[in-house]
């Protein structure tokens, strides 16, 4: 789980925002494409879809209609199949016309439900009747054909087979208008214009909307706080104190002064072994160190002086919130975390812009040493 964490936060913190739109974008194409491709199949193996096709392309009254030696069934089918009412509408393209026009042939059909009993079955008990869809061929007609060189010319539909409807035409079925749309782009898309007035389309594109907002704005929060992140690991490598014994009882001082001041008596260092960072002059130390405490994280601010007998006094002690630290620590030209300088400064600016806790009557001690410096 933890690596699986660690990959996702990776894939956070190097992915652009320009990157994630793109990887969004072609993600939704391909799910687009997956199911335009999953509802032609659909439309295809569908039995009636099957017989009209076969009908068509032997019927010789479609051949003299079309003034073309050969009917092919070929192509991009339109239409829907809805179960639930027991209605479908096909489109079928035809070829082409002999001016050229494509033909399309409109097959519409009904089912009838049948219940089929169950049959006995020897090693258990029978199997339950359930309930089949027969499905009837109610209409066809062949659509003038469009585009060509002599036009529809206002010529009506040739109707090769009409039953009366026993159901009401569904707003799905593939509309009867002329369109500015491409027929083969038709035929792939669903009725648009009953898309666009359909109550549960809407719902499904603003919850979609939401999802993707959503996802967006969380995504692009996780994205700053993992830059972020980033640019405050690298300041504080250049800020990074070496803890030898004086440090250390520096460190353990100012965490018992923050525990008595919050009352917390379990505060401990975040890392293992206590990471210290700041500066250090000849008599001066200014410095941070993340500790814990069971309820709460916490930046220690600690500043102290070396005296004239060369042992190290605490001269402030400070709580901050890590939020507040991050930003304080990648503001202007920290963002590169490149100048040890402007770092330095920041956190003797911090210590200097906090007030510090009461500190113990003395604290002395720590030891000599403490020599190196970090510039």
């Amino acid at each position: 789980m933890a690596s699986r964490a660690s990959r996702a936060f990776s894939f956070v913190e190097n992915t652009s925002l320009r990157g994630l739109a793109g990887s969004c974008a072609l993600a939704g194409a391909g799910v687009v494409v997956s199911g335009l491709v999953m509802r032609q199949r659909m439309l295809r193996e569908h039995p009636i879809c099957q017989t009209a096709c076969d009908q068509l392309e032997r019927s010789e009254e479609v051949r003299r209609w079309l003034g073309a030696g050969e009917v092919s069934t070929g192509g991009v089918v339109g239409g829907y199949v809805d179960i639930q009412e027991g209605t479908a509408a096909f489109r079928i393209p035809l070829g082409r016309s002999a001016d050229g026009g494509a033909a399309y042939a409109r097959v519409e059909a009904e089912a009838e439900w049948l219940r089929v009993p169950g049959a006995a079955s020897a090693s258990g008990p029978p199997v339950e009747e359930r309930a089949s869809a027969r499905w009837l061929l109610r209409h066809l007609e062949l659509e003038p054909p469009q585009g060509g060189g002599g036009g529809d010319g206002g010529q009506p539909p040739l109707v090769l087979y009409s039953l009366e409807a026993s159901v009401p035409e569904s707003k799905w079925a593939p509309s009867r208008e002329p369109s500015a749309i491409p027929s083969a782009v038709r035929n792939l898309l669903p009725n648009t214009q009953a898309l666009l007035g359909d109550s549960e389309a809407h719902r499904f594109v603003l919850t979609l909307a939401t999802a993707v907002m959503a996802n967006a704005v969380a995504f692009t929060y996780l994205h700053r706080r993992a830059r972020g992140l980033e640019r405050v690991g690298r300041v504080l490598e250049l800020l990074r104190l070496p803890v030898d014994r004086p440090a250390a009882k520096l460190r353990a001082a100012a965490m018992r002064v923050a525990e008595r001041s919050i009352e917390a008596r379990a505060l401990q260092p975040k890392q293992e072994g206590g990471g210290l960072y700041g500066w250090q002059a000849a008599d001066t130390l200014y410095a941070l160190a993340p500790v814990v405490s069971p309820a709460a994280a916490y930046d220690l601010l600690l500043a102290a002086r070396r005296d004239g007998n060369g042992e190290w006094e605490l001269t402030h002690v400070s709580l901050a919130e890590p939020a507040e630290t991050q930003v304080r620590l990648t503001r202007g030209g920290l963002a590169t975390g490149e100048s040890l300088a402007i770092a330095q400064a920041a956190v003797a600016e911090m210590i200097g812009a906090a007030e510090s806790l009461p500190l113990a009557p003395s604290t002395r001690g720590a030891g000599r040493g403490g020599e190196r410096r970090r510039k």
